[in-house]
């Protein structure tokens, strides 16, 4: 009986361990960047924005080709890779998940980064946005001619066009963000658009209250629940 006893006390003890081992707070991100050797000793830096300052969390150095980053973060977020002399920044939306970047020397930001799903959903929500956004750049010349020539009735007709441009970025970021409410980058979609004030504050509460709780814990769906109760707060005191 008291082997008996034993056996099931270390079976529920192994259990127990493996669940603990299987908890986010076991696993770990590691980023891989490979670049050419004549960048061998350049330092490499990860960083991250908080509050509107840039902070450095890491530093490496670059050794045959490559740099190396690992640790643990508690929740997805937006991060940086700088890279000593060069230009432009390497953009990840990370979580403890394994990455893998060519590095572009010539362009940081067009460097190709395999291995992380978040990242690749971050990407995908980037390049729709940006592909509407593009819209805009046939404008500006127009816009520019328009302006010189003092042409009031032409410049408004290019500003109505740039504005419903605008109103397409939002209304695809919103459709984005509700589609996708178990997704980091849905926060990210949502949190992109509050300064739109054509928004109903209605509509990105509901779209928010219906983030798992997964979403809710990160850092874009605080400071949307932030926008959210200020907002209500504002309305209270108004009443």
């Amino acid at each position: 009986m008291k082997k008996l006893f034993l056996l099931s006390f270390v079976l529920l003890f192994l259990i127990s361990c493996e669940n603990d081992f299987n908890e986010s707070n076991f696993k770990r991100f590691y980023i891989e960047g490979n670049i050419e050797n004549v960048y061998n000793n350049y330092k490499v830096f990860l960083k991250i924005q908080e509050s509107n300052t840039i902070i450095s969390l890491d530093t490496t150095s670059i050794n045959n080709g490559k740099f190396i980053f690992s640790g643990s973060i508690d929740r997805p977020a937006v991060y940086g890779i700088y890279i000593d002399s060069l230009q432009d920044v390497i953009g990840l939306f990370m979580e403890n998940d394994s990455i893998i970047i060519d590095v572009d020397p010539k362009s940081l930001s067009n460097s190709k980064i395999s291995g992380s799903t978040l990242n690749k959903e971050y990407l995908d929500f980037l390049l729709q946005s940006n592909q509407i956004v593009s819209k805009m750049n046939v404008l500006f010349p127009i816009f520019q001619k328009a302006r010189s020539e003092n042409n009031v009735e032409k410049l408004k007709e290019i500003n109505k066009k740039m504005q419903d441009i605008n109103s397409e970025k939002t209304q695809f970021a919103l459709k984005y963000a509700k589609s996708h409410s178990d997704s980091y980058i849905a926060a990210f979609a949502l949190q992109s658009v509050l300064k739109d004030h054509t928004i109903p504050k209605d509509t990105i509460a509901n779209i928010y209250n219906n983030f798992s709780k997964y979403v809710k814990k990160g850092d874009f769906a605080i400071e949307t629940l932030l926008f959210i109760e200020g907002s209500n707060e504002l309305n209270n005191n108004s009443n």
